[in-house]
């Protein structure tokens, strides 16, 4: 298992959490558990995890010998690993061994007493391909930015402002879980959808917004 995180991260451009599974809530035991610290921050939206960036990393842990499940914290910056009842001392060294040759760190005293409790409370963590509940909230994220910068270069109504703002959200879905259906074109899949609520003036300052990348900017802060 080798699925380099910052490779990912770099790769990568409202979520209900989900409670743990794990076989049966009432069979867990907190010595089935590791937990690990990673750097799976989304750099779009920092209060929450890159889903693009944890979702093949999830999958793939749950590939490995020994491991029943993979989880990622809302914020991304903590996986945690259920164990197969019969996963032996070896088998969770290995994967361990692997994951922190991706940057990630296992973690053991009060921080690991206190992520478990946090894991085994249900609340706020994310299992394998269900982190694109958190690359949905990012391309909300992202849209809304995108049409801040916008106003604060040209007037847009508040119902073409919303509208933009829908639609742009819709096509990054799509984008960043894998499922607009056919190969990434962001240029024309944006053109498409904001074609409807801008004209060719506007365009180009959307098209400068979208230079300017997903992060948030100083600038960004100040239209706020």
């Amino acid at each position: 298992m080798k699925t380099n995180v910052v490779a990912l991260l770099m790769g990568a451009a409202a979520c209900a959490p989900l409670a743990v599974s794990a076989e049966n809530a009432a069979n867990m035991t907190a010595d089935r558990v590791s937990v690990f610290k990673v750097p799976l921050v989304c750099p779009a939206a920092p209060q929450i995890g890159c889903g693009g960036a944890s979702k093949p990393i999830l999958l793939d842990l749950e590939k490995q010998p020994g491991v029943l499940e993979a989880w990622l914290n809302r914020a991304g910056t903590r996986i945690a690993i259920v164990w197969k009842q019969d996963s032996d001392a070896e088998t969770r060294r290995k994967v361990a061994k692997d994951l922190e040759e991706d940057r990630a760190a296992e973690l053991d005293g009060k921080q690991r007493d206190e992520t478990v409790a946090d894991f085994l409370s249900g609340k706020g963590w994310y299992r394998g391909a269900d982190v694109d509940r958190l690359s949905e909230e990012e391309a909300g994220v992202i849209a809304a930015r995108w049409v801040r910068r916008v106003q604060t270069k040209t007037t847009l109504s508040k119902d073409k402002a919303e509208g933009l703002r829908a639609a742009l959200t819709d096509a990054l879905r799509k984008e960043l879980t894998g499922r607009d259906g056919g190969p990434n074109d962001n240029e024309s899949s944006v053109e498409e959808v904001a074609g409807k609520y801008l004209d060719s003036a506007q365009m180009k300052v959307l098209k400068d917004a979208i230079n300017k990348g997903v992060r948030p900017l100083p600038s960004d802060e100040r239209a706020n």
